[in-house]
């Protein structure tokens, strides 16, 4: 839906038009794709972000309706696997298929691999893995409840390079784009 918006003498971007509320969400540039296990179930996240560097919390958006929801509410902790672009077939198996009805580590073909602090396992081929303790959740009546975890371990291998992570953009995975300037410190 787009709507006219007014000129004023201020508004130097009079070729801007207005859009809904749900499309200014859109407009966002990516979110990150990460596999979430609970317990021993994958599901793939895209409502995922930093919550705090110190302590390190982080925080995932989960649909109620989904069976991960039920698995999380009775669970306490998480873990984040950050695939590779070349991940990207498991990371649509993960996303399309139910707990409830498949094993998500034999569809995908993936390796479930013991945590070190939490009782949800990790994925094995994926390069980062971080093991989160729900320390709080948070429901606001949306579309998704966020569940807000500590990192108690984190691992990734030695040639981890996160311009190879995955980008979600609406209804599109894309890879992460080039670095226009580095942070110059003083």
């Amino acid at each position: 839906m787009v709507i006219e918006t007014s000129k004023n003498e201020n508004n130097n971007h009079s070729d801007k038009v207005g859009i809904s509320n749900k499309e200014g969400i859109m407009t966002f540039p990516g979110f990150p794709v990460v596999l979430v296990c609970i317990q021993k179930n994958i599901l793939t996240v895209a409502a995922v972000s930093f919550f705090s560097f110190d302590p390190p919390m982080v925080m995932i958006g989960i649909v109620p309706t989904r069976y991960s929801f039920e698995l999380i509410k009775n669970s306490q902790d998480f873990s984040i696997n950050i695939p590779k672009q070349d991940q990207l077939e498991a990371v649509l198996i993960c996303g399309s298929k139910s707990g409830r009805d498949v094993n998500k580590f034999e569809a995908a073909g993936l390796t479930p691999k013991k945590s070190l602090k939490i009782a949800s396992y990790l994925i094995d081929e994926c390069p980062v893995n971080l093991e989160c303790k729900i320390v709080h959740t948070l429901d606001l009546q949306g579309s998704h409840t966020w569940f807000i975890g500590e990192i108690v371990a984190a691992q990734k291998t030695k040639d981890y390079d996160r311009s190879h992570a995955l980008m979600f953009w609406p209804r599109e995975f894309r890879k992460v784009g080039e670095v226009i300037k580095s942070k110059v410190s003083s």
